[in-house]
């Protein structure tokens, strides 16, 4: 069509639906009858608030008061094809392309959406590989030289005390931890194990 029909989002039967004025409609199909006489015969067919909807509407012109109707882009179809000529097919197939076009759209929409989903997932996921990805070797090397200066600045000399403030610490740090093994802690709490034994006191590593 040369000319378009505005198609527009209004508030019909609690959801926002795309319609069409149905006085500008009238006057696409080029028909002859009167507009009033027109939309009340054919709208017997529908149901008002679910198919359409009507409103008053001042002319300041003349200061009169027309009856406007919108109906949803479904009942447009349906009142193009009742004409039974070929304005109203090619009014109706105007229609169609139009909602074809708007699905392409909700097509790629809903393409980016899941895309988007997907990276969230991803994220979900790298960050659970990131919660029980184990230490790696120099971190570990990093909790043994802390250990190890801990425990020395306590014990000096006295090896008997050393070696039971060694197992002193990593019983300490497992039960802070919740490990079986101080090495199982994840590589995402290094900061924290390396913080928790840097921060031990005298009174913590002493029974």
């Amino acid at each position: 069509m040369n000319d378009l029909i505005q198609i527009t989002q209004t508030q019909i039967n609690g959801a926002e639906v795309n319609s069409v004025n149905a006085r500008e409609l009238h006057k696409k199909l080029e028909l002859k009858s009167d507009f009033s006489t027109w939309i009340k015969r054919e709208l017997e067919l529908f149901t008002e608030s679910v198919d359409y909807i009507r409103f008053h509407k001042k002319v300041e012109a003349n200061n009169a008061t027309l009856i406007e109707y919108i109906v949803t882009l479904d009942t447009a179809k349906h009142l193009s094809m009742l004409q039974r000529n070929a304005k109203g097919k090619e009014v109706r197939d105007y229609f169609i392309s139009i909602e074809k076009k708007a699905q392409k759209v909700l097509t790629t929409s809903e393409q980016i959406a899941l895309l988007a989903q997907g990276h969230q997932d991803t994220e979900k996921r790298i960050s659970a590989l990131e919660e029980t990805k184990r230490l790696e070797n120099w971190q570990e090397r990093s909790l043994h030289d802390a250990k190890n200066k801990k425990v020395y600045e306590i014990a000096q000399d006295d090896k008997e005390l050393a070696t039971k403030l060694h197992r002193r610490v990593w019983s300490l740090f497992k039960k802070q931890f919740h490990l079986p093994r101080y090495n199982e802690l994840p590589a995402i709490m290094f900061n924290d194990g390396l913080e928790f034994i840097n921060n031990l006191s005298i009174a913590d590593m002493v029974i």
